[in-house]
C-alpha cells in the first residue's frame, strides 16, 4: 500500500511538471546563457539600462515607453524550449535596437544582459540580438515556408500560444526574439517582466569545441559516436556528414537537456567512412570553433 501512495505521488509530480513545461513559453526555465553577473539596482516600475556600454545610465517608466510611438511594432514569434515543444506567441512593444540607440549604445559594447525582477536574467552577445532572426508560421510542420524576419522587442502586451496579434493583452514586460533556425532554442532567453539591461564593453568569450567518443581514426561498421560538449545544456550542438560547415540550420544532436529527455540525445550510427563536423551553438558567448572528427570504417 505504501508503495502505491509513493507511485501515485511521483506520477502526480511528473505531470505537474510536464504541464507546466508546457505552459511556460520564455521563462521558467534555468538561465542557460553562461556565466554570473552581478545584480544590478532595480527600481520597481522602472526599466533600468545601464553598463559602461552606454553613454549614460537611463531609466523609462512604461508609460514612457509606450509614448515612443515611433518604435512600436506588434509581432508573431515561433518559439521552442528544451523539451523541446513547440509554440507561437504574439507581442506588441518596443524595438530593442531603437531603444538601445536611444541610450547611446557605444560601438565597443559586445555584451548585453536582461534581468528579471526576480532575478532571473540571460545573457547575448551583441551580434545575437543584432544578427537576423525569423518567425516560421510552419513551425510545426518542420518548414522554413514563409518564415518573415522579425526584431527583438521589449512587449508589453503578448499572448502565449497564439498567433493572432489582436490576441496580445497587457502583461509584464517581456523580451521576445525570432529564430536561426527551426531547431534554434530560444524559450530560456525570453526573460519575463525584464526590470534592467546591462550593456558591457567586455568581450562575451567563446564556447569551447565539442568532443567525440570514440576518438577519431579506423571503427567497425555500427559503431556508435557519442558527441559532448562541457557545458552541454548550455548549447545546442549541431553536426553535418557531407563536408558542409555546420550552422543553426543543421542537424540538431541534443535537441533536449540532460534534465528533460536525454534519452531524445541519440549517438550517431556510423556503417561507412565519414567526416562528422560540429559546432556548439550557445547565448552568451561566440560559437565555438568548427570541430571536424574523421571515421575510417573497416572494409569500407
Amino acid at each position: 500500500m505504501k508503495g502505491q501512495i509513493k507511485t501515485g505521488k511521483v506520477l502526480i509530480f511528473a505531470l505537474l511538471f510536464l504541464g507546466l513545461n508546457f505552459l511556460v513559453a520564455c521563462q521558467g526555465q534555468k538561465p542557460e546563457s553562461g556565466g554570473k553577473i552581478e545584480k544590478p539596482d532595480i527600481t520597481p516600475g522602472f526599466l533600468t539600462i545601464s553598463g559602461n556600454g552606454v553613454k549614460a545610465p537611463s531609466r523609462f517608466t512604461l508609460a514612457e515607453l509606450k509614448d515612443m510611438e515611433e518604435a512600436q511594432t506588434s509581432q508573431c514569434y515561433s518559439i521552442v524550449n528544451n523539451w523541446p515543444s513547440k509554440k507561437y506567441m504574439v507581442g506588441r512593444g518596443i524595438e530593442l535596437s531603437y531603444l538601445l540607440k536611444k541610450v547611446g549604445i557605444k560601438d565597443e559594447a559586445q555584451t548585453i544582459s536582461f534581468q528579471a525582477a526576480d532575478g532571473y536574467f540571460a545573457v547575448f552577445t551583441r551580434q545575437q540580438l543584432e544578427e537576423k532572426r525569423f518567425y516560421y508560421p510552419k513551425l510545426m510542420e518542420g518548414s522554413e515556408e514563409e518564415a518573415q524576419e522579425v526584431p527583438a522587442i521589449l512587449a508589453w502586451e503578448h499572448r502565449e500560444g497564439s498567433k493572432d496579434l489582436s490576441k496580445a493583452s497587457g502583461g509584464k514586460l517581456t523580451l521576445l526574439l525570432g529564430q536561426k533556425g527551426l531547431n534554434d532554442v530560444q524559450a530560456q532567453v525570453c526573460v519575463k517582466d525584464v526590470a534592467v539591461i546591462e550593456v558591457l564593453n567586455s568581450p562575451p568569450g567563446q564556447w569551447s569545441t565539442v568532443q567525440a567518443t570514440p576518438a577519431p581514426g579506423r571503427i567497425k561498421s555500427g559503431t556508435e559516436i557519442v558527441l559532448h560538449h562541457s557545458e552541454q545544456d548550455q548549447v545546442k550542438i549541431y553536426y553535418t556528414t557531407d563536408g558542409s560547415s555546420p550552422s543553426e540550420k543543421s542537424l540538431l544532436y541534443n535537441p533536449s537537456t540532460t534534465y528533460y529527455q536525454p534519452e531524445l540525445n541519440k549517438p550517431l550510427v556510423v556503417k561507412q567512412s565519414v567526416t562528422i563536423k560540429t559546432i556548439a551553438v550557445g547565448y552568451g558567448k561566440k560559437d565555438s570553433q568548427i570541430a571536424s572528427f574523421a571515421y575510417d570504417v573497416e572494409g569500407y
